[in-house]
């Protein structure tokens, strides 16, 4: 039925919750920060946590942040109000660790180790280009991908239909011969409805649907893809 799968990233096939806890631990304790206190982490990861979601938003919609640096910078800063110096030493060592690790989705390399010698697949992804790459070479599956379109690369995110078109034009396929993947109603199933794209939505928590959400296929485990395409 389907010439070729695309899969969403982050929390689609990688778990990027995961990454980025485990990346801020470690550098946390590379730094001397909370160790063996586990109320201070508590209110510093809430704290950073909301700050960098606010950070981050104001990056990709063209605000005032203009790099991933100053992104983490601000919310070191903002959460921790120490030195300056310590701030930019945190965010060098955060995103080293967070660029080099890769947790993978429950299911994630199964069902890619079984599906890739039988269709082309691909990623769409809202994502930093370095980020992405060598997170997807940390878990050595970036060679199992014939299209890999980064927003950061191609200037446009999901939903919008022209990051899907990339894909499409990188396998010359037609819209309604690929599946895409994904764990986002907002992005994935938004932009898949904008192209014409068939859409499993990839309930991890398994939460009920919104009214008037329709994917065409929801499944709560990777896996579950092997009756979706009719392997």
């Amino acid at each position: 039925m389907y010439k070729a799968i695309i899969f969403d990233l982050d929390n689609t096939l990688l778990n990027y919750s995961l990454s980025e806890v485990d990346s801020m631990k470690r550098t946390c304790n590379d730094h001397q920060l909370f160790i063996d206190d586990v109320m201070a982490w508590d209110v510093f990861w809430k704290d950073f946590s909301g700050y960098n979601f606010r950070y981050w938003m104001d990056y990709v919609n063209g605000g005032a942040i203009t790099t991933m640096k100053d992104v983490l910078r601000c919310s070191f800063r903002d959460s921790l109000k120490l030195d300056e110096s310590l701030h930019n030493k945190l965010s060098d060592t955060y995103w080293n660790y967070f660029c080099n690790t890769c947790y993978f989705e429950d299911g994630a390399e199964q069902i890619l180790s079984i599906l890739k010698d039988k269709y082309p697949l691909g990623i769409i992804s809202n994502g930093l280009s370095e980020a992405q790459r060598k997170r997807l070479r940390a878990g050595n599956i970036d060679h199992v991908f014939t299209s890999l379109v980064i927003s950061d690369e191609v200037g446009v995110r999901k939903p919008h239909k022209e990051i899907f078109d990339c894909a499409l034009n990188d396998f010359r396929l037609n819209n309604n011969e690929v599946l895409f993947v994904g764990d986002s109603l907002q992005d994935d199933y938004q932009g898949a409805l904008n192209s014409g794209i068939d859409f499993c939505y990839y309930n991890r928590h398994n939460m009920m649907l919104p009214e008037g959400i329709k994917p065409k296929y929801n499944i709560s485990n990777l896996m579950d893809l092997i009756q979706v395409v009719g392997l």
